[in-house]
């Protein structure tokens, strides 16, 4: 369930109780004569007349009333027409009331029993540094009333302070919330937040030498992070444990009590998809091109895409409202909701759970409370006054003496502590109306204090059904009105709260990353499209290629992902060669993934041309070129292979000499070696030229060997040589 706190107050002055009367014809009580806040105060009854019996025609009196700073900071003046107060000025005559300690101050307002019958208030304003009050009484000759009987009070009221929360990334730097107190922090995720509570106090004692006390080290702070819990002191840290939006609220509760309310945002940088970058194809060929996706213009986004991120639902708070004592005065207080469907009404009570109030009062029967939805719908809660001048008609008596909560009876006086809570509902109620459970039911226990008050245990029915609200609009100021039907007892609204069902709160905001800078790592490889979302890339090594791309977001978080090119390698073959005895066993080759072998002459073939490493064999000497292309990239790589000629040496000879000079012998250009057992047979001029000449030392059969030098294959050759007779 989502609940929206608000605070108001009844004003409380810290005075004594000596029953002192001031008048009008008093001499002015200024700030050299001050009013003895102590010992005006007479327990809230009337102590400031204009004069016995009817007021005089031709007057224009005029009285300052300041207080002796040292007991209070403000003057106030209650007028009302019940329980000994009287308030009778014609319509032609007019009491003027100042906001200073002149009439040259501001003026308050002009009053007489036509521009306010029965009642009104007024206190110095908090830029009133002098706390004085100035009243000029102007009489005409027309007709006369008799004037009034009213309360003077001066003393210390809560004085209003500015909360205000600053944030540090990672305690550093300077304020980042935007805007200033009320905005969003953005952060990357594993960021902590240093939050710190720093209100403004320009009532405080410590800044204007009267009043109260006001500084952080006697201020109680409360904060509350939504979906994570509640912490105190001034500052706290925070780590975002998700990668989502928080509602952070800072209460400030100063030691009148009087508490302040303001909230934050925290937003935490979404992770980004890189789904869609990398290459078109994850495999290819060495030494060729291929392109990579990836890339934000000002006119596209390619290979990217961020999530939105989501914040719950939050509400809107309301300070402390005075509410004077007093017959038939009415203080508001509204929230302005702007979080639902535009068109989204209350359609039945049960779209309106509870309303809730911390609250005290020292006199239910002086109260009216009803709440008012958008369209001006006023609904009662409570109606305990039967009075005229009643704001809703009826009410269930004007003399109910309970009291509502922990007050302590003292007028003027500190709220009691703890407050009680007291809540209210016409589907969830436990019991009647309090004015029912009052008088009917005697539904009371004693306080702390020991005053009989309304039990707050338990639901109690609205004094009005809710359906009086169908049709109101939930976006709008939802106003709670409380009219004070009588003078005297004083109290204190701290907190209420309206809890609609959850089923009509919009979907959570929402907020959206945006890339603000992009870009691939310098690498050689890429060839073009570095500021486009179209790279061409030519890796040049085989195996796992690697590039990376890389973003900066609107929060100026950092991303990257590696994306893995698989790179072919080139078919390898053997070197240029030569193949003895017209084959050869190929071995050594290298391919992805098998490939074709070719040749164009047809003296080569091929035991199988399609796996890597064949017979190649020829039909004749010479040189050939094979070639093989690959499967997987079709690429050829080629080689020659040199098949040498098999060698020949000349017949078989016989010969009377014991010379011969050999002829005809056929080598690969490597030539040969000549060679004989015995070694009665020379070579000349040596055994490797390749038609020698042989001379044998004596007459004989000999066995001569030309061995080949590049293929090692030896031919015979048998000389028969006889000594010439």
């Amino acid at each position: 369930m989502k609940k929206i706190f608000f605070l108001l107050s009844f004003i409380v002055f810290s005075v004594n109780n000596t029953n002192a009367q001031l008048s009008l014809s008093d001499a002015d009580y200024d700030a050299l004569n001050p009013l003895d806040c102590a010992g005006i105060d007479n327990g809230g009854s009337p102590n400031f007349t204009d004069g016995a019996g009817n007021y005089t025609p031709g007057m224009n009196d005029t009285i300052v009333l300041c207080p002796d700073l040292s007991q209070g900071s403000k003057v106030s003046i209650s007028f009302a027409t019940n329980i000994g107060y009287t308030w009778n000025v014609d319509g032609t005559d007019t009491l003027y009331i100042y906001d200073g300690d002149s009439p040259a101050a501001p003026l308050i307002g002009a009053f007489n029993s036509i521009t306010d019958p029965l009642s009104f208030f007024v206190q110095a304003s908090w830029a009133n540094v002098s706390g004085c009050l100035t009243l000029v009484f102007v009489t005409d000759g027309a007709l006369e009333g008799t004037g009034w009987d009213a309360n003077v009070s001066c003393g210390n009221p809560f004085q209003p302070f500015e909360p205000h929360i600053e944030a540090y990334i990672n305690g550093v730097g300077s304020d980042a919330l935007n805007p200033l107190d009320t905005g969003y922090v953005d952060v990357c995720f594993g960021d902590s937040i240093l939050f710190i509570a720093t209100p403004l106090f320009p009532n405080s004692f410590e800044t204007n030498g009267f009043g109260y006390s006001q500084n952080v080290d006697n201020c109680v702070f409360d904060w509350t992070i939504g979906g994570v819990g509640q912490f105190t002191n001034d500052s706290v840290w925070f780590t975002p444990p998700q990668r989502q939006g928080y509602y952070v609220d800072l209460r400030i509760t100063d030691i009148f009590p009087l508490n302040a309310r303001t909230t934050c945002k925290v937003r935490v940088s979404q992770l980004p998809s890189f789904a869609g970058t990398g290459p078109v194809e994850d495999t290819v060929c060495l030494g060729q091109n291929t392109n990579l996706i990836g890339g934000v213009t000002p006119t596209d986004t390619v290979g990217i895409d961020i999530p939105n991120g989501e914040l719950t639902a939050g509400g809107t708070f309301a300070g402390l409202t005075f509410l004077p004592d007093g017959n038939g005065l009415q203080s508001q207080t509204s929230i302005a909701f702007a979080g639902f469907d535009n068109n989204a009404v209350v359609s039945g009570p049960g779209d309106m759970v509870q309303v809730c109030m911390d609250i005290e009062h020292s006199y239910l029967g002086d109260l009216e409370i009803s709440l008012e939805c958008p369209n001006g719908t006023i609904v009662s809660l409570v109606n305990a006054n039967n009075l005229a001048i009643g704001m809703t008609p009826g009410g269930c008596g004007n003399a109910i003496g309970t009291f509502l909560g922990n007050d302590t009876n003292i007028d003027g006086g500190v709220p009691g502590s703890p407050a009680w809570t007291y809540c209210f509902s016409e589907v969830n109620a436990t019991l009647g109306t309090m004015c029912d459970e009052n008088n009917l039911n005697s539904y009371w226990i004693i306080n702390d204090y020991g005053f009989q008050a309304m039990n707050p245990a338990g639901v109690y029915l609205p004094d009005a059904a809710w359906s009086g609200f169908n049709g109101c609009p939930l976006n709008g100021p939802w106003t709670i009105i409380v009219q004070d039907n009588q003078g005297v007892d004083d109290g204190y609204i701290f907190e209420w709260s309206i809890e609609f069902n959850s089923a009509l709160y919009p979907e959570p905001e929402g907020y959206q990353n945006y890339v603000v800078s992009d870009a691939w790592l310098n690498d050689p490889t890429i060839i073009s499209g570095q500021n486009d979302t179209l790279l061409v890339v030519q890796p040049n090594v085989p195996g796992d290629y690697d590039y990376t791309y890389t973003v900066i977001d609107d929060y100026g978080c950092y991303y990257d992902t590696t994306v893995t090119l698989f790179v072919l390698p080139q078919p390898e073959i053997f070197n240029d060669t030569i193949a003895c005895n017209f084959g050869m066993n190929v071995s050594g080759t290298v391919a992805y993934d098998g490939g074709v072998w070719s040749a164009t002459d047809p003296n080569i073939t091929f035991s199988d041309p399609n796996v890597d490493n064949p017979t190649i064999s020829s039909t004749t000497s010479g040189v050939y070129s094979v070639s093989f292309t690959d499967n997987a990239c079709n690429t050829e790589v080629s080689a020659n292979i040199d098949f040498p000629p098999l060698p020949e040496v000349m017949s078989d000879t016989a010969l009377c000499s014991l010379t011969l000079s050999a002829t005809g012998t056929v080598a690969y250009s490597t030539g040969g070696t000549w060679s004989e057992p015995t070694g009665d047979v020379s070579f000349s001029p040596s055994a490797t030229t390749l038609n020698p000449t042989f001379t044998s030392s004596g007459s004989g059969v000999y066995t001569i060997t030309f061995t080949d030098e590049v293929c090692v294959i030896q031919m015979l050759l048998k000389l028969n040589l006889f000594r010439h007779q």
